[in-house]
């Protein structure tokens, strides 16, 4: 996996687990409040959508509509900030990240204000994020909904199964990925239950946690270029 794109593995598990555990965790949140429907799940949206066109529900309509293009706002954001369609190091991860604790705070505060539009900026924060992964080796990475996941761990229980051979570490991302998001969820049930919707704040620590790990090893990075003596600093391992 390594001579894919040259990084170590363990980084990527650790990153793909944090997004992956906020994605489930804003999806749950909007799914118990507001939306009744996870604002990272695209196809729900557009379901919902569907359904109240045709029902003549046009503020229904409208309110998905405007979730949909704003998640597309956040993609497209996120897709200008990163233009490597790859998921590596030094690829503008620490101003995505930023964005996204900016969306979270401006839905989180504004809802927790009354103002109802801000839950279009939770939906931008998932656009953002979603795209932030794009792909990892011949994996296609998603952390704000598992449908493709699911589908991709399917597809390489089965070619286990008949005696294929797979990347393990495909195995693993895909496993880490469904138990991440399904705890996210879990913790944002009972989050949300004693705090409204300042459990979103927990999220934004989530993000300033990823902002953390990226500043660190960039500062890592930096050291070990400058000072080669330092060699013996160790991490990703």
């Amino acid at each position: 996996m390594e001579q894919v794109l040259g990084q170590k593995k363990h980084w990527i598990y650790r990153a793909v687990s944090l997004l992956s555990f906020n994605g489930g965790f804003v999806n749950m949140v909007t799914f118990i409040s507001f939306l009744h429907n996870p604002v990272g799940y695209v196809t729900g949206t557009l379901t919902f959508a569907a359904d109240a066109f045709a029902d003549g529900n046009f503020s229904l309509f409208y309110d998905m509509l405007l979730a949909l293009l704003f998640f597309l706002g956040g993609a497209i954001l996120s897709g200008l900030l990163t233009p490597k369609d790859s998921f590596e190091r030094g690829n503008n991860y620490n101003l995505v990240i930023a964005l996204e604790i900016f969306c979270l705070l401006s839905g989180g505060f504004g809802l927790r204000s009354g103002v109802d539009s801000a839950k279009y900026f939770l939906a931008a924060a998932m656009g953002v994020q979603n795209a932030l992964s794009s792909h990892y080796g011949r994996s296609i990475i998603r952390t704000t909904h598992m449908t493709g996941t699911m589908t991709d761990f399917g597809i390489l229980i089965a070619k286990k199964i008949g005696g294929q051979k797979i990347d393990n570490w495909r195995l693993v991302i895909n496993t880490l990925l469904l138990v991440s998001f399904f705890w996210g969820g879990v913790v944002a049930v009972f989050l949300y239950k004693w705090f409204d919707y300042d459990a979103l704040l927990f999220s934004v620590v989530l993000c300033f946690l990823m902002l953390k790990f990226q500043w660190t090893r960039r500062f890592l990075y930096f050291l070990l270029q400058k000072y080669p003596q330092l060699n013996f600093i160790k991490f990703g391992r």
